[in-house]
């Protein structure tokens, strides 16, 4: 193998390595696996604030729950 062709695949493997490392992080919303960045973009806000959010819950996520700026209110059954 030529350094050129060992390099090709360094990267290869580097770019499956972090789509893998991106997917541990991953969040299902509304039945669909997004990463915290997907999350950002489509509600148009920062990557932390989207990771923030997604975090929050409440479970099952929605979009509704990842646009609004304040946690839903709980019920005190629900947090028992």
């Amino acid at each position: 193998m030529t350094a050129v062709a060992r390099t090709r695949k360094q990267r290869e493997y580097n770019r499956r390595a972090g789509l893998a490392r991106a997917r541990l992080f991953a969040h299902v919303v509304e039945g669909k696996l997004l990463t915290s960045r997907e999350i950002a973009e489509a509600i148009g806000t920062s990557v932390e604030t989207a990771s923030t959010r997604a975090k929050r819950g409440p479970f099952p996520l929605t979009w509704a729950s990842l646009q609004s700026a304040r946690a839903p209110l709980q019920s005190k059954e629900q947090t028992a």
